[in-house]
């Protein structure tokens, strides 16, 4: 009988771009598709200014011969490949044999750069899994110019289903992360179980998904975990703890309450539930929302396809104005528009969602009208810290309030350790981390794989359990 086996391709030893396939017989499954944090290119994102990025029209070119993604040529576009040199692709990995199947279908757990930078690129018959979430997402960063689109066939997946690929069955599970729709992954072929977290947090605002998870796992009797350690460092115990979901909304309510002029809030457009609440707390207090385009249309297209996770919530019926400047004919919205003029007006009455490169808006919104020197700035868990030189620059000039309302998108060491504890796994492996040898897996057996290296699932059990992988 055909053993499972697994292809570790990104996140080894790295933080982000988990490119991992499963495969057993005729079909295999890839799971994320992005790009490691620490590569020669990291793809471009319009909330950040990058000088440098892709050539347009070579990204994927770029991507395959810096070694930034798997050589398995069948995943890709052609069209977006045409006259590359497979040979050199493999050169690139060393030769590396690579394993064959039939069919390679694809997973992405979320909607983060380094888990799904190279959907644009992928072949438009492969066929692509993701949670309802995730893909309402995806709609919404592609209409608002976000993320390019993919012509690959995209199926969304309901929280708990199965999907069955006849060598072995795959079941989605959501969890908490800051990005919706964030799900992982049990791989079972009736010999052996897989489980997958994806990226996950103990302190958002779902625990009892991750709980959830972890029982689930725990039932099935998993043999290996794959879970991050984002968050590690040479000394775990050293790491702090981050606030909950729960506290960091109080004290997104008590500054907005008490703001006498107007508030900015630079978050990420990935994390819909937040941005809810932040809009909900918003209006309650009285304020009105204003929003930079492209986030607006991430907000409306992702809604209107469907977000199951807010369903019902107080936001979905809270008026929107969109800042004129800056806005192109190529945006069409149903919200009005307001000028920087009549929000620097009226500061108090505001709150806006903004994005980096367009800090210049402050010299206009803090120079009109009155009420200097009495506005706030949120940053929440955003690319660019408060920290930034630009963003410390632009507070200092116009004595603007400065508040970090963050709890990151990962989790703590100790709660990676309560979670391998819990699930019990016979071995664990600890991907999207620079210091993976610093996990404390409670006495739980470690195999530590090698970047392009293909293992058939037993050997890892008995790497594992014999302590010679370390």
């Amino acid at each position: 009988m055909l053993e499972g086996q697994l292809t570790f391709f990104g996140g080894v030893g790295k933080s982000g771009g988990v490119q991992v396939l499963y495969g057993k017989g005729k079909q295999a499954l890839l799971f994320d598709f992005g790009v490691e944090h620490s590569s020669l290119l990291f793809p471009t994102q319009v909330t950040l200014y990058d000088p440098v990025n892709t050539t347009p029209g070579r990204e994927l070119r770029q991507f395959l011969l810096g070694g930034m993604t798997a050589p398995l040529l069948e995943l890709y576009d052609p069209k977006q490949m045409e006259g590359l040199d497979e040979s050199k692709v493999r050169k690139v990995w060393g030769d590396l044999e690579l394993p064959q199947y039939e069919q390679i279908h694809l997973y992405i757990g979320h909607m983060h750069t380094d888990h799904m930078a190279l959907l644009p690129y992928a072949n438009p018959d492969l066929p692509v899994y993701m949670s309802r979430d995730s893909l309402s997402l995806f709609r919404g960063m592609v209409a608002g110019g976000h993320s390019k689109d993919t012509k690959a066939r995209i199926t969304p997946c309901e929280d708990m289903s199965c999907l069955d690929f006849g060598e072995f069955s795959v079941q989605v599970i959501e969890t908490d992360h800051n990005a919706t729709g964030a799900a992982g992954i049990i791989i079972d072929d009736g010999i052996h179980r897989i489980a997958y977290t994806g990226d996950w947090r103990g302190q958002g605002k779902h625990p009892d998904k991750m709980d959830r998870f972890i029982a689930l796992c725990r039932s099935k009797s998993i043999d290996v975990l794959i879970t991050e350690g984002t968050r590690l460092t040479p000394d775990p115990s050293s790491v702090p703890y981050q606030m909950t979901e729960e506290v960091l909304l109080s004290r997104f309510a008590a500054i907005v309450g008490v703001a006498k002029g107007l508030v900015y809030v630079q978050m990420s457009p990935r994390d819909l539930e937040r941005m809810a609440d932040m809009i909900s707390i918003a209006a309650e207090k009285g304020k009105r929302i204003v929003m930079e385009a492209s986030l607006a249309m991430i907000w409306h297209t992702a809604n209107r396809e469907g977000v199951r996770i807010l369903e019902g919530h107080p936001a979905l019926d809270s008026p929107i104005q969109i800042i004129d400047a800056g806005l192109t004919s190529g945006i069409k919205l149903p919200y009005e528009t307001i000028s920087i003029e009549e929000v620097a007006a009226r500061k108090h009455e505001h709150i806006y969602f903004f994005k980096f490169p367009d800090l210049a808006h402050l010299i206009e919104l803090e120079t009109l009208g009155e009420l200097q020197g009495l506005s706030h700035f949120i940053q929440s868990d955003y690319s660019v810290k408060i920290e930034h030189a630009a963003v410390t620059k632009y507070l200092n000039t116009y004595d603007i309030t400065g508040h970090s309302l963050s709890n990151g998108g990962h989790a703590h060491p100790e709660a990676l350790a309560d979670l391998i504890e819990r699930i019990a796994p016979k071995a664990v492996i600890t991907l999207h981390s620079k210091h993976p040898l610093s996990q404390d897996t409670r006495e739980t057996k470690v195999y530590n794989p090698v970047k392009g290296e293909t293992v058939s699932v037993s050997t890892i059990l008995e790497v594992a359990l014999s302590k010679i992988n370390t």
